[in-house]
């Protein structure tokens, strides 16, 4: 088998999180992979590159303060091209639907080197939503060479766009890959006791949830800044003050990781600090977030990753989103929308909290073995 040099391109915790299973099973087949860091969320994509004994091999570094999208474009292209030798392979992958990620397939395209999509084909056909998530991934789509689907939905998506078949294959989702490693991890008493204080969970985070019912909650998207996240703050107001509504009586603790951005911390710290029953904290690292979803009643969220984690720890999912682009769950029964409004966040929670997963069979998104599959079709047809 003919050796390769793997560029990986990367940036947000998520995408390392869903790459570090293919750079872990590319070096295992003996590939050279270079892991180009971008730098937009440096402070929470190392500590999980760590976890994973990656180092990045280069930095663009490309992060600035309230950037636009335009101007990070920008910038990924500028200093790709600086430092295209230390960045070229004979392949890029990249993940999901990152402007950092479009932008690096664009590159890709302009020096012929062939791009690896993973996570390719999944769609809402809604370029608002999510925003720009949606127009990332369908631009990935006219530029990759091999496109990854999670699931054959994702997959069925891409023929419909008239991407060649023989391109499209469906390998389950990495995510799930890096998830089950986490979670034996967990369960090994000395790899915990090796981790630094910052990766563990924090006891002060399970003193205050205790024996109580426990709604984890994550919400970031660009397209509810301002009145969705209005709607959102106070739909967990009413879910903290409510009782859990299955028949014990028992106070229902709500605890949010949350995220930098200024258009989220300021409106989450001024609608929900100092409410007793509401922890916010900082974003955690991926292992103690694995570990308290495990713990936590009801996930409440906005994000991608969660809903295709939720089925594997048989946790009920509600996504504070008009569309998903992830319907399997919702097929399954482990998924269910809710959107922005504070009343249906109130009572979708209550009905979680009283009748628990109702999802059924394995987890649509993954049996933990994408990575191989991946780096098998990729090393056969390189």
């Amino acid at each position: 088998m003919k050796k390769m040099v793997l560029s990986v391109v990367l940036g947000t915790r998520p995408e390392v999180i869903k790459l570090a299973p293919v750079i872990l099973e590319a070096r295992r087949r003996g590939h050279q992979v270079r892991v180009v860091l971008t730098g937009q969320h440096r402070h929470m994509a190392m500590p999980m590159l760590g976890f994973f004994g990656i180092e990045p091999d280069v930095d663009l570094d490309v992060m600035q303060p309230d950037q636009t999208l335009t101007g990070l474009s920008a910038r990924v292209l500028e200093k790709m091209d600086a430092m295209k030798d230390r960045v070229s392979g004979d392949v890029i992958a990249v993940q999901g639907d990152t402007t950092s990620a479009f932008v690096a397939s664009y590159w890709g395209c302009c020096n012929r080197i062939p791009v690896a999509h993973v996570e390719a084909g999944l769609r809402t056909y809604d370029l608002a939503s999510p925003f720009p998530e949606e127009a990332n991934r369908q631009l990935i789509g006219r530029l990759a060479r091999w496109h990854f689907a999670p699931t054959r939905g994702a997959g069925r998506a891409l023929i419909k766009e008239n991407v060649p078949k023989d391109r499209i294959h469906v390998v389950g989702n990495t995510g799930i890959d890096a998830l089950k490693i986490v979670l034996a991890r967990l369960k090994d008493a000395a790899c915990m006791r090796s981790l630094p204080p910052e990766e563990r969970l924090d006891p002060a985070i399970m003193d205050f949830v205790g024996g109580h019912r426990l709604v984890l909650v994550t919400a970031h998207r660009r397209e509810s800044f301002g009145k969705g996240f209005e709607g959102i703050c106070k739909g967990l107001r009413d879910i903290a003050d409510a009782r859990d509504g299955s028949g014990g009586g028992r106070e229902v603790r709500i605890v949010y990781p949350v995220h930098p951005n200024p258009n989220v911390r300021s409106i989450v710290e001024s609608q929900l600090a100092g409410h007793p029953r509401i922890m916010l904290v900082v974003p955690m690292q991926y292992v103690a977030f694995v570990a308290l979803m495990d713990r936590a009643d009801v996930l409440l969220t906005d994000s991608g990753g969660i809903q295709e984690e939720g089925p594997t720890l048989k946790k009920p999912v509600l996504v504070m989103r008009e569309k998903t682009e992830r319907p399997e769950g919702v097929k399954a029964g482990y998924v269910k929308l809710v959107g922005t409004d504070p009343g249906k966040i109130l009572r979708e929670t209550l009905l979680a909290l009283r009748h628990g997963c109702r999802g059924r069979g394995p987890n649509p998104y993954g049996d933990g073995r994408a990575a191989a599959r991946i780096m098998r079709k990729v090393s056969a047809n390189f």
